[in-house]
């Protein structure tokens, strides 16, 4: 399946992380790329961050995405999505140039390690500025990025030179770079400088088409989530039940089960299809209700005349 990623440096902000989860559930996001997170909830399996101070994460909105080979670092945090590798990065501003090349080192460490025939995909806010893609300025820490992106073959996937930092002069510092493989899969990436965000780093969206493997094994058609009413109890033997019949509708191919992805493919539709049998359904939450508990007409048409205000600002100060 192809993925919708969202980008954003969110400041560390309470409101600014809610309003990405509200646009994730409006524009049919399945994951954000987040640096300077609010919170991470780490009681669930959505999110994923960098250790210590958890200054970047990964939140997976969409429950049919495929998670392995997690990363945590001080600075990144890596997870496999539906067999890329993909890094959510942050270095702060404030850091001597010593700490940057030492966050690259590590970097560039864990990306080698990734099996060859795996894309990664690297983001994130790492307060580098070059022409190379596309800033108006070049520092050091630009010059050491890209270099990194040199050693590593790395393909960049900024297009154009709307900034993603919209305090004082403005800049470039929000990068996404892809391996040459996965290059070509990036699509409509763009930077929404309308979208009111409550951050001073805009968003940036882009898709991910499927790759060749999965075209063949995904169907076109789109799964809608599944819930049981487990509240009787569970019947073991009736679970059994379910788990030999879903075995023997599959006729006990393995072949998947030799591929981790595939595998986990695999197990997911073996457990839907016991669940199926043994439970009655249970009607799922709305998709599309807005997942923080405060948001509603007031607050949208509030959030559309802050986008009018700062279209006007940006007019008049362009």
């Amino acid at each position: 399946m192809g993925l919708n990623f969202v980008q954003c440096n969110l400041n560390h902000c309470r409101v600014a992380q809610d309003l990405v989860a509200q646009f994730m559930v409006e524009g049919r996001v399945d994951v954000a790329l987040i640096s300077d997170p609010y919170k991470v909830d780490s009681a669930s399996s959505a999110w994923h961050a960098s250790a210590g101070q958890r200054k970047a994460a990964i939140y997976v909105a969409n429950t049919g995405v495929t998670v392995a080979n997690v990363i945590s670092d001080p600075e990144f945090v890596s997870a496999r999505l539906n067999g890329v590798q993909v890094y959510s990065c942050y270095a702060s501003p404030n850091r001597p140039i010593e700490d940057f090349q030492d966050l690259l080192r590590r970097l560039e460490d864990s990306i080698r390690t990734v099996q060859q025939e795996v894309p990664v995909l690297v983001t994130g806010d790492l307060n580098a500025r070059s022409a190379a893609w596309g800033d108006w300025v070049d520092n050091r820490r630009g010059e050491e990025l890209e270099l990194l992106i040199e050693s590593l073959g790395l393909v960049i996937a900024n297009a154009g030179s709307t900034p993603t930092f919209s305090r004082g002069a403005r800049s470039i510092v929000d990068v996404t770079l892809a391996c040459d493989t996965l290059a070509a899969r990036i699509t409509d990436w763009r930077v929404l400088e309308s979208v009111f965000n409550n951050s001073d780093h805009h968003y940036i969206r882009f898709s991910l088409t499927p790759g060749r493997d999965q075209v063949r094994a995904t169907p076109a058609t789109t799964i809608a989530p599944r819930a049981w009413n487990t509240a009787g109890g569970v019947a073991n033997d009736t679970f059994l039940a379910g788990l030999i019949l879903a075995e023997w509708l599959e006729q006990g191919d393995l072949q998947d089960w030799q591929d981790t992805e595939r595998g986990a493919s695999a197990l997911r539709s073996r457990l839907t299809a016991a669940c199926d049998f043994a439970f009655p359904t249970r009607r799922t939450t709305n998709p599309r209700k807005p997942p923080v508990h405060w948001w509603n007409a007031d607050i949208e048409a509030l959030r559309v005349e802050c986008t009018m205000a700062k279209r006007r600002m940006t007019r008049m100060t362009s």
